[in-house]
């Protein structure tokens, strides 16, 4: 196990930053969904989601 850790160190390295940060981005993601950042801004002519925040189409 630990010669394939050794022969494989630089994929298992690298393998881990990416994990690292895909893990940081969907903490802060949270974080600032949590703080009500983010999300609808009422502006429904520039919305790609067709205005599916609530709002009625008139």
């Amino acid at each position: 196990m630990f010669a394939w850790i050794a022969e494989n160190a630089a994929t298992v390295v690298a393998a881990a930053a990416v994990l690292i940060v895909i893990g940081l981005a969907v903490f802060f993601l949270v974080r600032d969904k949590k703080k009500g950042k983010g999300g609808c801004t009422g502006n429904c002519a520039t919305c790609g989601m067709n205005c599916s925040c609530g709002k009625s189409k008139q």
